[in-house]
């Protein structure tokens, strides 16, 4: 059965406030895109940027001037991709009656937060989260915390499939180097490679993406001198899903992550990957379905984790099939795109319908999407 939202009166109309769309701003930019695309059938939606690689001033002042604009006619709604953008509603006069939505990620709100962020949330008609666990964490540093929609995300459809059993131990990592923050799981993998590398020796570990501390760990490559592993800085979305189809397992020992779309792309082709215990994987891919989990982040619990996968072709080629059938049965944009109109179907007046088609687009029937939902009530 598939849920689709439909507007029983006329169009309305809502701003989408974000940074940009596409995977050019990170997985935020991934998910304002699937934002849009979601409402566009339903909704008339412009798109306020507030671009983030200009100078703080330009971008203040471009954010302003659509604000400004938008003013003289308010939308019906607003849609703000992040927290710290939504701050923006409370500045503008005319939109104080206008509602407003909040999508929060991850590691942005799992802080306490005050001033105008909290007010933010607190004002907000709806918030909505890409998983119960970034509402358990944020509630654990927020508990004032207004009820959270949770709507897991979506991708598109992958244009192949692979079988990882037949492919040789490559293994491979997507996902910003930041100095900052260095939750992605980078040095777990490196701490581990020696053990993988002695019980693999042709084992090779590719990385993808860029960022503040890609030197750090370029010079921790050459000075420990951990053979088979390359850096592709960052690379177009067609290169990326090479990398993933030349891939027999995908690390992804992320401690702070709100969902997680390297995991979920890689997945979408076949490709297994391996997580961490106790985080979002967990719920995303409940009872190991179509994935492995290193127990903690020690050099002995990722080598343990990975190298049944490197070196056993039967269970590489299960769990990469296990898991593409989760993504394809629960994480896709239509997906999403269902879920999240359901978020806001109070809110813009939907009228959801059922129809008869096979699949669950919006995973409305999806016991474990169900559950995550209410964990966070």
């Amino acid at each position: 059965m598939a849920a689709s939202g439909v507007i029983s009166n006329s169009r309305k109309t809502l701003a989408l406030v974000t940074s940009g769309l596409g995977t050019a701003y990170g997985g935020i930019g991934v998910v304002a895109q699937s934002i849009r695309s979601a409402l566009e059938p339903y909704c008339r939606v412009v798109v306020w940027q507030h671009p983030p690689f200009w100078p703080r001033p330009l971008r203040i002042a471009k954010i302003a001037g659509h604000v400004l604009l938008g003013s003289q006619d308010p939308p019906d709604l607003v849609i703000y991709d992040h927290v710290h953008l939504a701050v923006l509603h409370a500045m503008v006069p005319k939109f104080r009656n206008v509602p407003y939505a909040v999508f929060i990620h991850g590691v942005e709100v799992w802080q306490a937060l005050g001033g105008r962020r909290r007010e933010a949330l607190l004002g907000a008609s709806v918030i909505v989260a890409n998983s119960a666990t970034t509402v358990a964490a944020t509630r654990r540093a927020n508990p004032w915390l207004p009820d959270v929609e949770v709507t897991w995300l979506g991708i598109r459809a992958a244009s192949g499939q692979v079988d990882p059993g037949k492919l040789p131990p490559n293994t491979l990592i997507v996902g910003r180097m930041s100095s900052p923050e260095r939750y992605k799981g980078h040095d777990a993998v490196m701490d581990a490679w020696p053990l993988i590398r002695a019980a693999i020796p042709q084992a090779q570990l590719t990385i993808i993406g860029t960022g503040s501390d890609e030197p750090r760990l370029r010079r921790r490559v050459q000075q420990e001198h951990l053979a088979g592993v390359r850096f592709l800085g960052r690379v177009s979305d067609e290169e990326r899903d090479r990398a993933y189809c030349s891939s027999r397992l995908l690390f992804y020992p992320s401690e702070q992550e709100g969902f997680g779309l390297a995991g979920i792309e890689a997945a979408s082709f076949g490709v297994p990957f391996m997580g961490l215990a106790g985080t979002v994987t967990a719920e995303l891919f409940p009872d190991g379905n179509g994935v492995v989990l290193a127990k903690d982040l020690t050099p002995h619990s990722i080598a343990e984790a990975a190298i049944p996968v490197l070196t056993d072709s039967r269970l590489a080629s299960n769990l990469g099939d296990t898991a593409r059938k989760r993504v394809h049965s629960t994480f896709l944009e239509e997906h999403f795109g269902a879920r999240f109109r359901t978020a806001l179907a109070t809110l813009l007046h939907m009228h959801l319908h059922e129809e008869n088609s096979g699949a669950a687009p919006g995973a409305q029937r999806d016991d474990e999407y169900r559950e995550a939902k209410e964990i966070t009530r």
